[in-house]
């Protein structure tokens, strides 16, 4: 495959992605399917408009149904994972599913999920190369309620772009006084 794209990513050891499997070695974590879409996108755009392009595909990301691409012509429910955590993801596709984690039908979501990420990653850098690129994808409204106090200005103790909720949704309410 890689010879087929030619000079100079037939240079690029595609190994030095396995370990983005798994969440990361398999701790679960960033889905295995964003480092080496950063990764490419960092290796043929300025920073800045790497972090542009790395935030929309973080943003579609989190709200696109996967698996679109079924590697074996199945016809796999196809899941909004809400988050770009591996864990997340997955666990809801199983729910929805019922499918097992150490199913074959797992590896073919990821699987597929690997291609959707590479299609999407091939086509913004494509519309960004014929001055075409427009972001279509922005964070959830609830991100910026949170991080109104949570980041920036405000207590500044975290930070994000993610929907907070999708993980501390059944947190007792932070302002009972309405502030």
């Amino acid at each position: 495959m890689k010879e087929e794209v030619g000079y100079p990513f037939d240079q690029l050891p595609t190994e030095m992605f396995w370990t983005a499997r798994g969440g990361g070695a398999g701790w679960s974590s960033i889905c295995g399917t964003l480092p080496p879409a950063m990764a490419a996108i960092g290796l043929v755009v300025d920073t800045d408009t790497a972090m542009q392009l790395v935030d929309e595909l973080f943003a579609w990301f989190i709200a696109h149904p996967f698996p679109e691409y079924q590697p074996h012509g199945e016809d796999y429910a196809k899941v909004a994972g809400d988050s770009t955590l591996c864990h997340v993801q997955v666990t809801k596709w199983l729910a929805e599913t019922g499918y097992r984690q150490d199913g074959p039908e797992r590896s073919d979501r990821c699987g597929g999920a690997s291609a959707d990420v590479a299609k999407f990653t091939v086509e913004m850098l494509n519309a960004y190369a014929d001055n075409a690129f427009e972001a279509a994808h922005s964070p959830a409204a609830v991100v910026g309620e949170c991080m109104a106090c949570h980041g920036g200005e405000g207590f500044a103790d975290t930070r994000g772009k993610e929907t907070c909720t999708e993980c501390h949704g059944n947190l007792p309410d932070p302002h009972p006084d309405g502030y």
